[in-house]
């Protein structure tokens, strides 16, 4: 009776432990805060290296990309993290309609034209989440800079 009561308890672990929102820690390798001009979006095509594509992977996108003007300020609190760059690419939508970034960003993103000056600041994060760890580029602003 002991043994099976102990089975059932171990068998249930991993179901109570998925259950539970994932936690999420991001560390931060690198911030960036520019003045960027925004060059469109983009379709990326599917490269197709997986069994999956091209109809059900995620790897074609549409991907918006601003080209560096000047940095305003730049972080890189340790050894890892991207350095200053000339161009940032974010990735806008997969090619299943599925939206990757916040729709508040999105909304500023499909309101720009091609020559647009913004401000554009964003975080590269080593993010760790369900015993899995990836880097991250998350803007955390983005405004249109009227010209003068």
């Amino acid at each position: 009776m002991k043994l099976s009561f102990i089975i059932i308890a171990v068998l249930l672990l991993p179901l109570q432990a998925e259950d539970q929102p994932a936690k999420e820690v991001r560390k931060l390798l690198s911030s960036h805060s520019t003045l960027a001009e925004f060059t469109g979006i983009t379709f990326q095509p599917c490269r197709h290296r997986t069994a999956q594509c091209p109809n059900q992977c995620t790897h074609a996108r549409k991907v918006a990309s601003f080209k560096i003007i000047k940095y305003i300020d730049y972080k890189k609190p340790g050894k890892y993290g991207d350095g200053k760059g000339s161009s940032f690419r974010t990735m806008v939508e997969d090619q299943l309609g599925n939206t990757k970034i916040p729709a508040a960003t999105l909304i500023i993103i499909n309101s720009l034209k091609k020559g647009d000056t913004v401000r554009l600041s964003w975080n590269h994060d080593y993010v760790t989440r369900n015993r899995s760890s990836f880097p991250e580029r998350t803007i955390i602003k983005l405004s249109k800079v009227e010209p003068k």
